[in-house]
């Protein structure tokens, strides 16, 4: 999964990461996931949908002499399009909008307290979260920036992201995003969250697989 960053540009974000902390007094946790979910249910619906359409096809070409072999063929392909449905572009095409947004906010409040929160004693954190089979953005504050920091300014941030992800620069993307984050916690706070020196969680990119 690294490799949708070289290592160049995976230590030019953990060496923005650092001048973030250190300059904000707030831990910022990066992390890229594979998936939010492993998604059994859409593989699954990739299977039954495409090897159904595709068995109607074969028999509008194809004339079976034994009533039996239709339902076996069909079988055999649904079997066939489950287990090509565990490839990821063929189980991004099974999920829907509403699927996809529950299980990244689901995973991303799953990671910020496993990950982040509970990490910390000062409890000033924030995280960025890329979910990269779903193409997902998630940022998430805790309280004390959440006083200062609106939800507009959390999605002005996914909005800087997806300018350079649709381009194919990730790395750019984030440390646009973290320059954004901190002026608007330098301007919002009129100077560090914290006094406390960051520092208690990882200075680098977290790469989870699902």
């Amino acid at each position: 999964m690294k490799a949708i960053l070289i290592q160049e540009d995976i230590k030019l974000v953990e060496s923005r990461l650092k001048k973030f902390e250190e300059e904000t007094g707030c831990e910022l946790l990066l992390v890229v996931a594979n998936a939010a979910d492993p998604y059994p249910a859409a593989s699954l619906r990739f299977g039954l949908i495409s090897g159904f359409l595709i068995s109607l096809i074969f028999s509008y070409y194809f004339e079976f002499h034994t009533a039996l072999l239709w339902p076996v063929s069909m079988f055999l392909i649904i079997l066939v399009m489950i287990w090509v449905g565990h490839f990821q572009w063929a189980k991004r095409l099974a999920l829907s909008s509403w699927e996809i947004q529950r299980e990244c906010d689901e995973k991303a409040v799953e990671f910020f307290h496993s990950l982040g929160t509970t990490k910390v004693t000062h409890k000033v954190t924030a995280m960025i979260m890329v979910a990269t089979l779903e193409r997902q953005l998630e940022v998430r504050v805790d309280e004390t920036l959440k006083a200062k920091i609106s939800q507009q300014d959390l999605d002005e941030l996914v909005s800087v992201m997806i300018k350079h992800f649709s381009k194919g620069n990730m790395a750019s993307g984030l440390i646009e995003s973290i320059s954004v984050l901190q002026q608007k916690i330098l301007t919002s706070f009129g100077g560090r969250v914290s006094d406390t020196n960051p520092g208690e969680l990882h200075d680098t990119i977290q790469f989870i697989t699902v």
